[in-house]
Parts: C-alpha cells; sequence; structure tokens
C-alpha cells in the first residue's frame, strides 16, 4: 500500500446559517428501533424540506423511502468512460480505454488538477467507487460551493473513497482485502463511498497525477442527486463528521449489525404481524399466503429444505401480486440473492445461508390485498415454510408497487475484445425509481469476462445517462478479483468465473439506496458483453423497481 497522508481541511464556511436554518424549519422525528431499523427522518406538515449530511443517513435507514416517488430530485452520473463511445453502432461505441478520462485539466495553486464532477447544486454525491493503478502518491481533492481549499484532500485516493477513516465502515469499505493480483502486479480492489456529501451550491472533484505517471490508471464512477426549485441544503465540510459523529456511528453500527444477523433472526422496522405457511409441493404445485390491505409486505423468509441439492433455488418460483396485479414472477434464488445455487450472501435488502433460508427486506406497499405464491416448477417433492412479515401504510399518489423482472440468456456467443450490448430491463411509458440487480455469468472457457459497460438510458436520453466503465466497476469491484465479498449495497457471493482457466458462475448483485434512479417516462438499460477471450457465456439476471400505478 503506497503510504498515506489523509488531510481533513477546514472549511471556513461551515454553513451554520444553513444549519441553523434547518433547525427552525424542521421538526424531526428520530425513531430509534432494533438492529437495522431506521433512524426516519420527516419534516412536519406544512413546513419546508431541508437536506443535511444526518438527514440523508437517515433516510439511508429508511426501507420505506424507495417505495415513494421522488417528485423533488433527479440522479445524474459522471465516470471515466471512454470518450471514443459517441454513438451507438458507430465505431467507437465499445471502445474499452475507461481510464484517466477527465471532464477537463485546470491548473490550480501552480499544479495541475483533473476534474471528474463539476456540477452545480443543490445535490449530493450519493455513491462514489474508485479503482487505481497502481495508485501511488496521487491526490483526490473535494471542493464545495466555490472555495478556493479543498474540505478533503489525500495523496491516496483510497483515503477518501474506501478507506475514510472520518466516514468509517461500512459507509467506505473496500470490497475485498486482497491489494494485489499476482497476473496484476498493482491491481488494487473497488473501493467505495455511500456516506452522502450534500452540496448547497457546486461540487467538484479533482484528481493530481503522481510524478512521472506512475500512476496512470484511474476509473472513477459518481452518482449524485439534483434537488429541484430552492431546496435547502446544508453543504458538507471537513467538519461534519465531527458534529454529526452521534447519527454517522449510529449509521455505521445499524448497517454492521444487520449484516451480521442471519436471514433467519434479522428483523426490520414496522413489522406488525407475522403470516407463516408450511408446505410440501409436489411438482408443478403451489401454495401462497392471502393478505389484506391496506398494509405492506416488510420482510419475506422462504425456508427449503435443499437436500443436498441447490437447484431447488431455481426450480422454486416466487410470484407477488398487489391489488390483483402481478408484479414479480421469479426463481427465488434470484429474488433473494443466491442465483441458481445456495450460496451465502447478505446485503441491506437480502440474505441467504448455505442451509436454504432466504430472506427478502423490501418494503412492497399496497392498497387492498397481496398475494405471495411459492411455486414449484422442479420434477420432485419440495418441502419448506414461507413467512410474511407484513405492517401499516398510508397509500397516497407518491406510493408505488415493487417489481421484480427476470431474463435468462444460454449461450449468448461472444467475440474476443469486441462488445455487444445486451438488454436488462426496458420500461416504456413507465414511472417509478429502479433500486437494484443481480448478474449471473456462467461459462465453460477461461478469462476475464466482465469488461463491458453499463448503459442507462432515463425518459428517452439518446445518449446514455449513466455510462460506465465496466461490469465489475458498476458492482462495486475491480480488475476481475474473484474474492468473495458481501456489503451493504454490492456483493460476491460467487466469483468462480472471473479469473479462472476452466470457467465456473459467477453472482454479482447491486442494491440500490441513495443511488437509486428515478423515472418519469422511461428506463432502459443495457449493460455490455465484453471478455478478453471470446465463446459462449450463460447470463441470467433480475432487475427490481419500484412503478408508479396508471391513474
Amino acid at each position: 500500500m503506497a503510504a498515506t497522508r489523509l488531510s481533513l481541511l477546514i472549511n471556513q464556511d461551515k454553513s451554520m446559517k444553513g444549519y441553523q436554518k434547518a433547525i427552525v424549519c424542521g421538526l424531526f422525528i428520530f425513531i430509534v428501533c432494533g438492529t437495522g431499523d431506521s433512524f426516519a427522518q420527516k419534516a412536519a406538515p406544512g413546513q419546508s424540506e431541508s437536506i443535511s449530511f444526518s438527514g440523508l443517513l437517515q433516510e439511508m435507514l429508511n426501507r420505506e423511502s424507495l417505495a415513494e416517488f421522488p417528485e423533488n430530485w433527479t440522479l445524474h452520473h459522471v465516470s471515466s468512460y471512454d470518450r471514443r463511445s459517441v454513438q451507438k453502432d458507430q465505431e467507437g461505441w465499445y471502445a474499452n480505454n475507461d481510464w484517466d478520462q477527465y471532464i477537463r485539466k485546470e491548473r490550480t495553486h501552480g499544479r495541475d488538477e483533473y476534474v471528474l464532477i463539476d456540477a452545480d447544486g443543490p445535490g449530493v454525491i450519493t455513491r462514489f467507487w474508485a479503482g487505481g493503478h497502481p495508485n501511488k502518491k496521487a491526490y483526490l481533492r473535494f471542493y464545495i460551493d466555490g472555495q478556493d481549499e479543498p474540505f478533503w484532500q489525500s495523496d491516496h485516493t483510497g483515503a477518501l473513497i474506501g478507506q475514510n477513516v472520518s466516514i468509517g465502515a461500512p459507509l467506505s469499505q473496500r470490497t475485498v482485502d486482497m491489494d494485489y493480483l499476482p497476473i496484476n502486479q498493482g491491481a488494487q480492489p473497488g473501493h467505495n463511498l455511500y456516506a452522502p456529501i450534500p452540496f448547497r451550491k457546486h461540487i467538484k472533484v479533482t484528481y493530481e497525477k503522481a510524478p512521472g505517471g506512475a500512476d496512470d490508471g484511474f476509473w472513477y464512477n459518481i452518482d449524485y442527486r439534483i434537488y429541484k426549485g430552492q431546496t435547502g441544503v446544508e453543504s458538507f465540510s471537513a467538519g461534519t463528521t465531527g458534529k454529526d459523529a452521534d447519527i454517522l456511528k449510529k449509521t455505521n453500527a445499524a448497517l454492521a449489525d444487520f449484516m451480521a444477523e442471519s436471514p433467519a433472526s434479522a428483523k426490520v422496522s414496522g413489522e406488525k404481524k407475522i403470516s407463516p405457511l408450511s408446505f410440501e409441493l409436489a411438482p408443478l404445485s403451489s401454495k401462497e399466503i392471502e393478505l389484506k390491505g391496506p398494509g405492506s409486505l416488510r420482510r419475506i423468509v422462504l425456508s427449503l429444505n435443499p437436500n443436498g441439492d441447490d437447484s431447488v433455488t431455481k426450480n422454486i418460483w416466487l410470484q407477488i401480486s398487489f391489488d390483483g396485479r402481478e408484479t414479480v414472477d421469479v426463481p427465488a434464488g434470484f429474488f433473494f440473492g443466491c442465483g441458481d445455487q445456495l450460496v451465502h450472501t447478505r446485503n441491506w435488502y437480502g440474505k441467504v445461508d448455505s442451509n436454504g433460508i432466504m430472506a427478502s427486506y423490501w418494503v412492497m406497499p399496497y392498497k387492498h390485498s397481496a398475494r405471495v405464491s411459492v411455486i414449484n416448477n422442479g420434477s420432485s417433492v419440495v418441502s419448506g415454510s414461507l413467512k410474511v412479515a407484513t405492517g401499516d401504510w398510508h397509500w397516497d399518489n407518491r406510493s408505488m408497487y415493487f417489481h421484480a423482472g427476470f431474463k435468462r440468456m444460454n449461450h449468448f456467443m461472444t467475440e474476443a475484445q469486441k462488445g455487444e450490448d445486451f438488454n436488462y430491463l426496458d420500461l416504456k411509458q413507465k414511472s417509478g425509481l429502479y433500486v437494484g440487480d443481480m448478474l449471473q455469468v456462467s461459462k465453460n472457457v477461461g478469462g476475464w469476462w466482465g469488461e463491458g459497460d453499463e448503459k442507462i438510458y432515463i425518459d428517452g436520453s439518446s445518449f446514455p445517462d449513466d455510462f460506465g466503465t465496466g461490469t465489475e466497476d458498476y458492482y462495486g469491484y475491480s480488475w476481475g478479483h474473484p474474492e468473495t465479498f458481501n456489503h451493504i449495497f454490492n456483493a460476491q457471493p460467487l466469483g468462480n468465473a472471473n479469473l479462472s482457466d476452466r470457467g465456473g458462475t459467477t453472482v454479482n448483485i447491486r442494491q440500490r439506496d441513495l443511488d437509486a434512479i428515478p423515472f418519469s417516462k422511461s428506463l432502459h438499460f443495457d449493460m455490455e458483453s465484453w471478455n478478453w477471450f471470446g465463446g459462449p457465456v450463460n447470463y441470467s439476471l433480475i432487475c427490481f423497481w419500484y412503478e408508479k400505478p396508471v391513474q
């Protein structure tokens, strides 16, 4: 590891006026529950909303917030994607030099700084991913609201993103502990920062390369919100983590404690009633739990008896209907996060253990009724149990139904070092919030498969609003690391296909929270298939989103 020097520069304007205004204008209600529960923040009726670091942390822990359409902000994205990618179906669309690409170079205090993001507020950075090779003595600097001096700077980029001691884990985390791969010296793991960085007027982040080009190869992906109108924002500063140390500590603890709990024991806030069901399913039979509303699903726990056969997660399907409309019809393993096999995994919205116990924690509201069904599409009898925890819900014009969509593409032929886009999701004449996905890759040939970039188009854009730098970057790691990891919003419970000469299976998960994507008219999500050696690849994937009902 490069030596690290983290300098938290004192911001001369600590935004105390904005902070005082937030205290005066917003009456906040804090609900402190058990492990994994939310510290929910809501403005009192008739009072204006004010955005702050502490309030955003509370929103992060409040799973209910995703089920309400966000009318006051949009999500944006910047990255180091290859700038030769200009137009689909033209030369350069699959260009792969996705590093050291910046908005511009500028001269600051006698040094060259390369600009990663330069955005006008009010807004907030919601996710920052970075990867480097070999990442030596290169400065990263954060400037806010037009100030000349950065409020954060470090001579090692990971110190501010994945190893930020002022933020702490798991809001700041590296995907794996290994620094180097034997076949790729200097290849460090992906760094993720999920702590929000709110800004009232402006945010700029720059990168200063190490002397002599020793650091050539810096990758980044940044998601950020822009709030509409005159939304009040208390800007982040060097003193924010100290001022809000208590809520920051509680947030990290709530996330870590929830991750440590098993799918059999972890509960969430808002649970009022539990409906149980035991079953023994013959082939092509089903069992269901019927629920009356208004209400919301808070937790679903499916326990299966795999009898040593983990393909049961492939053959058992989960169907969910709300108010007479089926919105979920997917394999159980993909819904809960393990794919076609029974492997241990956990994140903020799902958990699976190797004993066949799987749990989901998405909040799913309904007006009148809901039905949760378990279907056996296999050829053997499967026994188990289903448990659904429900809570209250006040349905209004912002409430949305939960959706999940599944696709399987077997023998997808790829050519070595040539890209091709395949579709994750295509929603037209819909409005809602995109909240996550999981990709399973299986192949019988060796070599790294994940060079492809995500390309997400919002509300009919002709060019991707989110153009990424690699499939593994989208899922929060880097360099094709095969090690397994399970973090709050990203996971790789299986990584056998990544660098194996014999092929295998990899499962990658990304769940969105503050970085969820609102769409008002449409959402089209393509992933680029781009690998080094070509050959047939089997893709299976699931997408999660909320959708407003047609009025």
